[in-house]
């Protein structure tokens, strides 16, 4: 009896009825437009903050009567306010233009300043809990030097055709290249 106790405690640690936990990557854009450049890469700090509710890094649904959840066992790579910071940095210096700056980074007056919100970045479910799209939307501002300051909007909406979470995720890579895809042309 004493060995049956001791093997069924043992069973405990290698097996559970939580789900594994899936951390999901998405790669910045690469803008096709690249070409070469004659004047030197604009130096510019980004800096994005997340709406509350969404500074997290779990995959996250908005269901249609305004619950904001996780999809069990699903996670980003990061927090989303870092995880977008370091794609749409990416994406700006492979772009050519841009030489985004990091903490750690000399920081002066001349150089420019991208500040952005996330105010979407979740999936919508409906009625059902059915995965119908993803949203993603970023909005905020451009500044360099003294110059006027450029309002910066995007956002993307992306229907999703199955309940699996890589055809959520790829749901997401696509918000995300569409809407760096229009900050870059915004600045």
């Amino acid at each position: 009896l004493l060995i049956v106790l001791v093997l069924s405690a043992c069973s405990g640690l290698t097996q559970s009825d939580r789900p594994a936990v899936t951390s999901w990557w998405l790669e910045p854009y690469i803008s096709t437009a690249q070409g070469a450049r004659a004047e030197p890469p604009v130096m510019v700090a980004l800096m994005i903050q997340a709406v509350p509710g969404l500074d997290s890094d779990q995959v996250l649904a908005l269901s249609s009567d305004a619950q904001l959840k996780p999809y069990s066992g699903a996670r980003w790579v990061d927090h989303a306010p870092e995880l977008l910071a370091s794609l749409v940095g990416r994406s700006m210096e492979t772009d050519g233009r841009f030489e985004v700056l990091t903490e750690r980074s000399g920081w002066g007056a001349e150089n420019c300043e991208l500040q952005l919100e996330l105010r979407e970045f979740f999936a919508d479910l409906d009625s059902a809990g059915r995965t119908t799209r993803v949203r993603l939307a970023l909005n905020g501002r451009y500044q360099c030097g003294s110059t006027s300051t450029v309002e910066i909007e995007s956002r993307a909406q992306v229907g999703v055709t199955e309940e699996r979470m890589s055809v959520i995720v790829a749901a997401f890579q696509q918000a995300l290249n569409q809407v760096t895809k229009d900050i870059l042309e915004q600045l």
